[in-house]
Parts: structure tokens; sequence; C-alpha cells
């Protein structure tokens, strides 16, 4: 769909929600059958018409107190508010409205946007329009098995791998490419095996690992990006390897600021923000490091509205890897127990996650990310 497409697709999407939500205002002031009502809700099944001829069925969900329509936040309007207010209050996080729905069944709903909570009323799925609630559930680590080894355990011991490959350029000695291909394999073939595999995340022992246990998770949780996008073949192994080394840069960054326990002052950030670069520059001149590991190494800072680091002289499209990266990099972070820094329960993180999306993180690949983490099934409809 081009820029002009999607905005009239938009446009078409405000103008349903600012009739559903006006139809059921007259519904709470008068009655459902009022004309005013029917009138309402012709000129609704109209847009809904428009709507499915351009993106099929219409799927809502209301999370965080958000409208997602079409994988990603609506723009905030007085009639998004009105919908998303009706929907909370009636227990609705979850509407799906398919191609093929006649004038009854969206009466019904505009009558159950219309009652208030304290007015019962039982919520029933129609032929067209489905109903259900989101929960958002936490699967633990420790029930990821794959074959008669916990994953956990498997991170562990690539961590400690990674580490010796990572003191090697610490010394300035040559990056064993080999060993990061031998590792990211493993992480394939369990994916490949089972699809909750990201879930077994390395616990951190001490601060001394965190450099190479942070980025054996990354890799996981891009792997779990990358196969919910369909992602396979080399493709999903240099997304593997770019996750691996998107901090390599820190090993040319002074320990003393890397393991502070506090807030690092101007001069201390000012150097911490060179390892995009640093990374970037050692992995160019590696012998075979993917590019994308290199792009990925550069970019993985900069934020999905570029405001972050290194900053650029022209616009810089990113890489999908690196949007990626970003999202598994933030959450990793929240939920890793530091020196200077608590670690954060899930629910707090995915309320943090989705204030983020859209200026710190690439909206989309968020919600997906999180409905990974969820355990949700795209395909569902959203019926408990």
């Amino acid at each position: 769909m081009n820029p002009q497409q999607n905005s009239t697709h938009l446009d078409h999407f405000q103008k349903l929600v600012r009739l559903l939500t006006t139809a059921a205002a007259n519904a709470a002031l008068y009655h459902p059958e009022h004309r005013q009502v029917l009138r309402l809700n012709k000129q609704a099944l109209e847009q809904l018409h428009q709507l499915f001829n351009r993106h099929g069925d219409l799927i809502l969900k209301v999370i965080d107190g958000q409208l997602i329509y079409a994988n990603k936040p609506a723009a905030e309007s007085l009639a998004i508010k009105r919908l998303i207010s009706a929907l909370t209050k009636n227990g609705i996080s979850h509407l799906k409205i398919e191609s093929g729905i006649y004038a009854e069944e969206l009466l019904g709903l505009i009558n159950i946007l219309s009652k208030s909570p304290d007015k019962q009323i039982d919520i029933k799925d129609s032929e067209h329009i489905h109903y259900g609630r989101i929960e958002i559930r936490y699967k633990q680590a420790s029930s990821a098995q794959f074959g008669a080894l916990d994953l956990a355990e498997i991170s562990t011991l690539e961590a400690g791998r990674f580490m010796e490959l990572y003191q090697a350029v610490r010394s300035k000695q040559k990056l064993e490419m080999s060993g990061i291909h031998e590792i990211v394999n493993g992480f394939v073939n369990a994916f490949n095996s089972q699809s909750d595999a990201f879930l077994a995340l390395a616990p951190l022992r001490s601060m001394d690992e965190y450099t190479y246990t942070h980025s054996t998770n990354i890799c996981m949780l891009n792997l779990a990006q990358a196969k919910v996008l369909g992602i396979d073949g080399q493709l999903l192994n240099d997304i593997g390897i770019a996750a691996m080394l998107h901090d390599v840069g820190k090993m040319f960054i002074s320990p003393d600021i890397l393991g502070k326990s506090g807030k690092l002052n101007e001069e201390e950030w000012q150097i911490m923000q060179q390892h995009p670069r640093l990374g970037a520059e050692y992995l160019i001149n590696t012998p075979g490091v993917p590019r994308l590991a290199v792009i990925t190494a550069f970019e993985h800072h900069m934020r999905y509205d570029n405001t972050g680091y290194p900053k650029t002289k022209r616009p810089w499209q990113q890489h999908l890897c690196s949007y990626m990266t970003a999202i598994s990099d933030t959450y990793d972070a929240m939920r890793t127990h530091r020196a200077y820094e608590e670690a954060l329960d899930l629910n707090q993180i995915i309320s943090i996650m989705l204030d983020l999306a859209g200026n710190k993180l690439h909206p989309q690949l968020t919600y997906s990310f999180l409905q990974v983490l969820s355990g949700l099934d795209k395909s569902d409809n959203g019926h408990e």
C-alpha cells in the first residue's frame, strides 16, 4: 500500500470509529432503533466495506490503554478515546469484524458500546463479529527444553565460549568467526525444533559476564523475532551473528566505564557512545563477518526516531535487524538485575515497551515481539 492509499485507508478507519461512537452515544440517549442510530449504522457499514476491500477483516486490540489497528497504535482522537473507553468498560480487549457483516450485527456492536458498566449485558459473538480478552501470559524459562538439556544451560555454556572469543578481541587478537558461527547455528537449530526457545535466557551470574551473557540473550531474542516474521535460511543465521556481535565495540571501552556502578558523567558517556562506531570499524575489517553484523553494530542505538547515537549527517534508513536488536536490547536490559539497577517484573517491562513503541522502538516489531513473549497465537481470533 503506497502512502496515499495508506492515508485514505486510515481516513476510512477514523471515520468508522467516529460513526460507531456517535451511534453509540445516540443509542444511549435514545434507543438502538432510533432513526439517527440506524442512519449512522448504515454509514458505518459503508466505511467497513471500504476497509474490507483494502485490508480484509478488521481486527482491533486494546493494549495498555492504546488501540492497536493494523499492528500499530491508532492516531489519537476524541473518537478513538471514546472507543477505547467503551471497549475497556465492557471488558473487551480484542474485537474482530469479518467481511460479510450485515446491518443487524453492527447494530448489536453499537448497542454494546452504548452500555455503561452498571448495565449488565451478555456479550456474545455473532456470525461476523468476535469479542475477546487478551491476557498477557508469561511462560517460565525452566519449562523450555531442548532434547534432554535445558536451553538455559545451553545458553550459559555458549556464554562461556563467547566470553573467550570476546576476550580475544579485547586482547587485540583475531576474532574467530568459526566459533561465532557454531554458537549461532546451535541456537538456530534449537529454534527450528522448539518455538519458545527464546524464553530460556541465560541468567547473569556476575557483572563481568554481563556483556557476554547479554549478547547470547540478544541472539535468541532476535532469532525469535525473525522466525515470527518468516525469516529463515542464511538471513536468519546472519541476524543471529549480528546480534552476537552488536556490542563488540564495548571491548574497546575502558572496563572502568563499562563496570561503573552508577550514572556515567558527561565525559564517560561521550566515550561510551563511541562503541557502535568502534564495533563497526572492527567488524568491517574482520574476514568472514556478514555485512549485516557491521550495519547492526553501527545502528543498534540509533532509535526508531533517529534521536539516539551515533548521529548521521543525512537521513538514515536503519536495517530491520537493527530495529529488532534495539527491541531485544531494551527487553534484556530491563529483565536483568545489575549492581546499579534492579530487574523489573514482566508487567512493568511490557508497559514500558509499549510506551517506547513509536519513538525509541519500532512500533510494529515491538507489538510482534510482545505477542511472542506473551505466547499469543497470531492466528487466534481472540476467543478465550
